[in-house]
């Protein structure tokens, strides 16, 4: 689930003093630390940053904290580890950082987790330089699971209308290659969803079950099929927060 691996991002700029990791990813890789030192270089690392809770992403935090003398920050706070004399407040939205010409920009966009944020990165010195690093919230190819019920379909789905606003902007993911858009992907991101949904309600109306009886399990059985190759773990999570979505709407009485 996790394409080829977690990509981490060491930001700033070639000749400034100071840089910003993001997303150290799993804990035990002393190559990818390595790397990472390599492309740190004689900077000084001021803070790292995780995108969301899950492992795959901060499972070397603490690590890298220690490995590099910087603190941790996230939008969960259970994921901030403070040193002495730099504190961890978690990461607000809204919030900027600068790196000399390099300004980041803190985006909660929620959806794949309750804590999932996106940074909109721009150079000063480049009106046409942006970036937006997206963690799990868009992959550089296939399409991103839901948490659930940590992380809802109402929330993402107002994340990718979020995401889509910033036309500018490449795309860096946290799992596949960089894509030239993030406004681009947030919108075939959109059209699958609400396409989805869409199949959700036909197959609800077709069934006659559109009000409290129908399960998650059973409902992707529905979507899926018996031969899609998807554990039923995963199709019923999916199917589970798409009812939570159309109840949300009003489309389904409580469950």
């Amino acid at each position: 689930m996790t394409l080829q691996g977690t990509n981490t991002y060491v930001l700033g700029g070639e000749e400034a003093s100071e840089a910003i990791i993001v997303d150290p990813g799993p804990a035990d890789h002393p190559a990818h630390l390595a790397q990472v030192r390599g492309a740190v270089g004689s900077r000084t690392v001021t803070q790292i940053l995780v995108t969301h809770r899950h492992t795959d992403h901060t499972g070397a935090a603490a690590e890298f904290s220690e490995a590099f003398a910087a603190p941790v920050r996230g939008h969960d706070g259970a994921q901030c580890l403070a040193l002495d004399s730099s504190p961890a407040a978690p990461l607000t939205d809204g919030e900027v950082l600068d790196l000399g010409s390099l300004r980041l920009q803190v985006l909660h966009t929620p959806g794949h987790t309750s804590d999932s944020v996106s940074l909109w990165l721009r150079d000063e010195t480049r009106a046409e330089a942006e970036a937006m690093i997206t963690g799990d919230t868009i992959l550089g190819e296939g399409t991103t699971m839901l948490d659930h019920p940590d992380g809802t379909l109402t929330d993402y789905l107002h994340s990718l209308e979020r995401l889509r606003r910033y036309t500018a902007a490449r795309l860096l993911p946290a799992h596949g290659p960089e894509q030239d858009s993030v406004a681009a992907v947030a919108e075939r991101y959109l059209e699958h969803r609400l396409q989805r949904l869409d199949q959700v309600r036909g197959l609800l109306r077709a069934a006659d079950r559109a009000e409290t009886d129908i399960s998650a399990a059973t409902l992707g059985e529905m979507i899926y099929g018996e031969r899609s190759g998807l554990p039923a773990g995963i199709t019923t999570k999916i199917a589970a927060a798409q009812l939570d979505h159309l109840q949300r709407l009003g489309e389904l009485g409580p469950r």
